[in-house]
C-alpha cells in the first residue's frame, strides 16, 4: 500500500507541479520548472538544494553562459566538519570530473558514479540525456546545464535529480557521519568514505525506483545492503572501526541523515517524494545494518574473502618444518571467522640443503648466489599444520626491501592483495645494503610501488627485531633502534585516505635482544615461540587498527617441541676429495654437526653442516680419520652423537701452490705464486685464496679464486690482521691448503719486537716472550747454535700472539740463543736482541750436559719439529680449520670483500 501511494504521488510530478517557489521566476523558461529560491536557507541542515535559471542565481550567475541555463547548488552546512566535508565533496566532483574527461556527458558520469557505489537495491539503465558541468564553489556542489540541454519531461528531470541529489546525499552522509569521529581519528577518513559513497549509491537507486515504480524493498533490505555496501568499500580493513561507529553512533548518523532528506524533499516537491518516504522509514534500518556489520566482521556470509599477501625475508618463509608465523595468523583469521585468502607467488618453506661435493669458490668476475627469480621453496611444514592452511606467500630467505621494492608492483598487479603485510629490512642493514635511512626510502619505494599496482592497497608494515651480539657488528642493534624509530614517525606521512599504512610492533612483541633470544633458535630466526609472538603482533595490528576479528588471544604459554631424531646409518668411505661422510636425511633438521679427528689424537673438530653430508679435503693420503655425527636444531635441541666411524683418505685432489707470497695493501692484499705440480695436477681449474679477519669476532671465512699465478684482493678492513692460505681445485675438487704469511691490511714493514725474555721450561724447551706491535701481523723465531757460532735460521712457522714455546732442543737449551722478527707479508723486520738461558754447572765429564755437543743438523731439526701441529702445520691451518664458514641466514661481521 506504501508502494502505491507513493508511486501514485511521484507520478503527479508529470503534470509539472514544482515547489511553490518555482512562482518567483520565469515558468515559461524550461530552467524555472522546478525551481527553488536561491536566498539562504535558515537553521539548514546537513545540506540544503538551491535551483533555478542562471539570472537569479546571484553570485553563481557568472558560472554559467546565459540567464537561462539551470544551475543547481548543493550547500553543505556541517560546521563541525566543514573542511572534511569540503575535502569529501572535492573528492565527489574530480571523480566526475575524470569521467567526464574521458568523453562522458554529465548524465552518464553521474550514472557511472552512482554505478561504481551501487548497493543493488535497483540497477539503473537509463543514465538520462543532458551535458553540462559540475564543479565545486566554496561549502557547495554546483551543476550548470546549457539552456539547451534542460528536458521539459517528468522523466529527464525524475533522472537529472536522482542524479545530482544521490552524489550529493553522499557527501552530506559523509560530512555527518565525521562528526562523530574525534578530528585526526585513523578511522574517520576510510569510514566515513566507506559511509558516503554507499549512501550516495543507496539513495540514486532508491529514488530510480521510485520513480520507475519498481519495488524498492523494506527497511531490513536497505540495511542488510548498506552494510554490505560499507564493508566492501573498507575491503575488511577498518572493519572493526566501522562495527563500532554503527553500534555506537548509527541512530545519531541516521537522524542527521533524515533532517537533511526531509529538507530536500521540502525543496524538492513532488520530486522529493522518495526522500520523504526514506525520511520517514530510514530509522527502522538501523538495527538491521548493525546486525548485518557484525556478521560480516564475524565472516558469516561474506562470499568474498580479504585477500591478504605476506612479504618478507627468512623470517617469515619459515625454514623447512617450522609451522611458520604465516600459519599461526592464518589460524588466527580462521578461529576469528574472517574470509581471508593469502596470495603470493610460493607456497613453501626453505629446504633443507641437498647432500653434494664443497661449492667450486666463485672466481673473482663471478657473481655468485641464487637468483630473486627463482627462490628454494620447496620445504615442507611442521607435522602438525592443518592441511587446509592456505600457504601462499611472498617471503624469501634473504631478501631485502631494496630487492622487493623493484618487485612488489608485479606482484600485486598478478595477485590484488587488499592488504600487504610486510616483515622486511633486517637484511638491508645486517648485510650492509643500506643503514637506517637507506633501508626507510626502500620501505617508502615499496609503498609507492605497491600503490602503483593498486592504490587503494592497506599496509601492515613491521619494524625490525633486533638479534642476539655478533661480535664486530656494534653497529646493527644501532641501526635497528634507529631504523625503527624512523619507520614509526614516517609511517603516519605514508598513509592516504585509500591505503593506510599501520606500523606492526615486531620489536616489542618478539623476545629477542642482544643478551638472549628465547624467541629465536639462533639469534633470530624464530622457534614455535617466536612464531606465536610474531603472530600476535600482526594480529594486534589488524585488530586495533583495522578492525579485523573480534579477539586478539595471548601468546600461549606452552608451545609445541620441535621434534628431534638422531643421525642413522652414518657411512664414511675414502673418496676422490679425501674422506666423504653421509648419513640419512632428517626431516626439519636446522643443521648438523660432524666431529672429526685423526686417528690417536684426542680433540675432536666440529664442524656445522647444513645437509647430510660431509667431506674431508684438507687430508693427505694414508691418513685415517674418525667420525661422529648428530643432528643440530640450536636453540630447539641437539641429538645424541652417532657411533664412532673411520675411513682412510686416498685423496685425488692436486696439492697446493707454492712459493705463496704476500703484500699487505692499503684495502687488501696481493698475492703470487709458483703453480701446483705433481700427481692430478694437470686437471688444475682455478687457486683458492682464503681470507680470515682475526680481529673481528665470528668472522667468517671469505673467499674467491683465480685463473692464474697472482690476485689482487680488496675490500679488507685496514688495520686488521688476517690469516691468509691458498689451496688448489682441479677437476676433482679442492685439496689441503698452504698457509702464506699474514698480513697487516694497510701496514707497512713493522718495528723490531722488543724486550725478548727467555725462560728455561726444562733441560731441552724454552719459553719466549716479547712485546710486539698493531703492524705486526705474525712474528718469526731465529735460533742459532752458540756454542758452535752457527748460523741464524728460521722457517716459516709464523707465531700470531708474541710468545712462542719452542722444545727438543738437544742436547741441551743453554747451547742455543734466540731472536724474533715482525712480518707484514713479506716485509720482515730485524732481528731483536738475542736471548739464551745459562748453562747448567759443569760436571767436568762432558756427555749430554757439556755445551758444544751434537750437530747443526740435528738442532735444525730439533727445533723445527717443536713448531710441528700436526696436518696442516702452523698456527694460521690451526686456526681456520676452527674458524666458522658462512651458512644460510648467517649475517656477516664485517663488510663483505668486494
Amino acid at each position: 500500500m506504501l508502494l502505491l501511494t507513493l508511486a501514485m504521488v511521484v507520478a503527479g510530478s508529470a503534470l509539472g507541479s514544482g515547489p511553490a517557489a518555482a512562482g518567483e521566476q520565469d515558468t515559461g523558461t524550461a530552467c524555472a520548472l522546478h525551481a527553488t529560491s536561491f536566498d539562504a536557507v535558515a537553521n539548514a541542515p546537513a545540506m540544503t538544494i538551491r535551483m533555478g535559471c542562471a539570472g537569479g542565481a546571484g553570485s553563481l550567475r557568472t558560472l554559467a553562459q546565459s540567464d537561462s541555463d539551470l544551475v543547481v547548488a548543493f550547500d553543505y552546512n556541517v560546521p563541525e566538519r566543514r573542511n572534511e566535508t569540503r575535502a569529501l565533496a572535492r573528492q565527489t566532483v574530480a571523480a566526475v570530473q575524470a569521467d567526464q574527461s574521458s568523453g562522458h556527458t554529465l548524465a552518464q558520469a553521474l550514472y557511472d558514479h552512482a554505478r561504481d557505489n551501487a548497493v543493488g537495491l535497483y540497477p539503473t539503465t537509463d543514465a538520462g540525456d543532458y551535458d553540462g558541468r559540475i564543479t565545486t564553489v566554496g561549502d557547495s556542489i554546483v551543476l550548470v546545464l546549457p539552456t539547451g540541454e534542460i528536458g521539459t519531461s517528468a522523466t529527464w528531470w525524475q533522472k537529472f535529480i536522482a542524479g545530482g541529489v544521490g552524489a550529493a546525499a553522499g557527501v552530506a552522509a559523509g560530512g555527518i557521519c565525521l562528526v562523530v569521529f574525534a578530528p585526526g581519528a585513523a578511522a574517520a577518513a576510510p569510514v566515513c568514505g566507506a559511509v558516503a559513497g554507499g549512501v550516495g549509491g543507496f539513495v540514486t537507486e532508491m529514488m530510480n525506483a521510485s520513480f520507475d515504480h519498481a519495488d524498492f524493498k523494506d527497511a531490513d533490505t536497505w540495511g542488510g545492503l548498506l552494510a554490505a555496501a560499507f564493508w566492501g568499500a573498507v575491503t575488511g580493513a577498518f572493519g572493526g572501526a566501522l562495527v563500532k561507529w554503527a553500534g555506537e553512533s548509527a541512530g545519531t548518523f541516521v537522524s542527521g541523515l533524515q533532517e537533511t532528506l526531509r529538507g530536500l524533499a521540502a525543496r524538492l516537491g513532488n520530486f522529493g517524494s522518495p526522500l520523504t518516504y526514506l525520511g520517514d522509514h530510514l530509522a527502522e534500518m538501523v538495527p538491521r545494518l548493525v546486525a548485518r556489520l557484525g556478521e560480516l566482521q564475524r565472516g558469516v556470509g561474506n562470499s568474498v574473502p580479504l585477500r591478504v599477501m605476506v612479504v618478507g625475508d627468512s623470517m617469515t618463509q619459515g625454514y623447512e618444518g617450522d609451522s611458520t608465523w604465516r600459519y599461526r595468523l592464518w589460524k588466527w583469521f580462521h578461529d576469528e571467522h574472517v574470509a581471508v585468502d593469502f596470495v603470493g607467488p610460493y607456497k613453501g618453506t626453505k629446504a633443507q640443503a641437498q647432500p653434494q661435493p664443497p661449492a667450486r669458490p666463485p672466481l673473482q668476475d663471478e657473481t655468485p648466489g641464487a637468483s630473486p627469480d627463482a627462490p628454494d621453496t620447496s620445504g615442507g611444514y611442521a607435522a602438525g599444520v592443518d592441511p587446509a592452511f592456505d600457504r601462499d606467500h611472498f617471503g624469501v630467505w634473504g631478501r631485502q626491501a631494496m630487492q622487493d621494492k623493484q618487485l612488489i608492483r608485479g606482484m600485486v598487479a598478478q595477485y590484488h592483495p587488499d592488504l600487504i603485510l610486510v616483515g622486511l629490512g633486517f637484511n638491508d642493514m645486517g648485510w650492509f645494503v643500506s643503514g637506517p635511512q637507506g633501508t626507510l626510502d626502500s620501505m617508502k619505494t615499496f609503498v609507492d610501488e605497491a600503490r602503483a599496482a593498486r592504490p587503494d592497497v592497506k599496509f601492515a608494515v613491521a619494524d625490525v627485531p633486533q638479534r642476539t651480539y655478533i661480535g664486530g657488528r656494534d653497529d646493527l642493534p644501532v641501526s635497528t633502534t634507529d631504523y625503527d624509530l624512523m619507520l614509526r614517525r614516517a609511517v603516519p606521512r605514508w598513509s592516504t585516505p585509500v591505503s593506510p599504512v599501520e606500523v606492526v610492533n615486531w620489536s616489542g612483541n618478539y623476545r629477542c635482544a642482544r643478551d638472549a633470544c628465547p624467541a629465536g633458535y639462533d639469534g633470530l630466526h624464530p622457534n614455535a615461540l617466536g612464531e606465536f609472538q610474531i603472530a600476535h603482533a600482526f594480529e594486534t595490528t589488524l585488530h586495533d587498527r583495522y578492525g579485523i576479528g573480534q579477539t586478539v588471544p595471548d601468546v600461549p604459554r606452552s608451545v609445541p617441541e620441535r621434534p628431534l631424531d638422531v643421525a642413522r646409518n652414518v657411512r664414511a668411505v675414502s673418496s676422490d676429495l679425501g674422506v666423504t661422510v653421509t648419513w640419512d636425511r632428517v626431516y626439519g633438521a636446522r643443521g648438523y654437526t660432524v666431529r672429526s679427528r685423526l686417528m690417536g689424537a684426542t680433540a675432536w673438530n666440529e664442524t656445522p653442516v647444513q645437509a647430510n653430508r660431509h667431506d674431508t679435503t684438507w687430508t693427505q693420503d694414508g691418513w685415517e680419520w674418525e667420525y661422529s655425527v648428530r643432528v643440530d636444531n640450536a636453540g630447539d635441541g641437539v641429538s645424541a652423537w652417532s657411533p664412532v666411524i673411520r675411513a682412510t683418505a686416498h685423496p685425488h685432489t692436486a696439492a697446493p701452490p707454492t712459493h705463496v707470497l704476500t703484500h699487505a695493501t692499503l684495502d687488501g692484499v696481493d698475492l703470487s705464486w709458483e703453480p701446483a705440480t705433481g700427481p692430478y695436477s694437470d686437471s688444475v681449474d682455478r687457486y683458492e685464496i682464503i681470507t680470515w679477519d682475526r680481529d673481528t669476532p665470528g668472522a667468517f671465512i671469505q673467499s674467491t679464486a683465480v685463473r692464474g699465478t697472482s690476485a689482487h684482493i680488496t675490500g679488507l678492513t685496514p688495520g686488521h690482521h688476517y690469516l691468509v692460505a691458498m689451496d688448489t681445485w682441479n677437476a676433482v675438487g679442492g685439496g689441503l691448503p698452504t698457509g702464506a704469511r699474514p698480513v697487516t691490511v694497510g701496514a707497512g714493514t713493522p718495528p723490531v719486537p722488543t724486550d725478548l725474555r727467555i725462560k728455561s721450561l726444562d733441560a731441552v724447551s724454552v719459553q719466549l716472550n716479547w712485546s710486539g706491535s698493531p703492524q705486526a701481523a705474525g712474528y718469526r723465531v731465529w735460533y742459532r747454535n752458540r756454542t758452535e757460532n752457527g748460523p741464524w735460521l728460521s722457517d716459516e712457522y709464523i707465531s700470531d700472539t708474541p710468545d712462542r714455546g719452542v722444545t727438543f732442543l738437544f742436547p741441551g737449551n743453554w747451547n742455543f740463543e734466540f731472536a724474533v722478527t715482525a712480518v707484514n707479508g713479506q716485509a720482515e723486520s730485524a732481528r731483536s736482541g738475542a736471548v739464551s738461558v745459562p748453562a747448567p754447572p759443569s760436571t767436568g765429564t762432558g756427555g749430554a750436559t757439556a755445551p758444544g755437543t751434537g750437530t747443526s743438523a740435528a738442532s735444525r731439526t730439533a727445533v723445527r719439529a717443536g713448531s710441528g701441529v700436526g696436518p696442516g702445520a702452523g698456527q694460521g691451518l690451526a686456526l681456520l680449520r676452527a674458524a666458522p664458514t658462512a651458512s644460510t641466514g648467517s649475517v656477516p661481521a664485517a663488510r663483505p670483500r668486494r
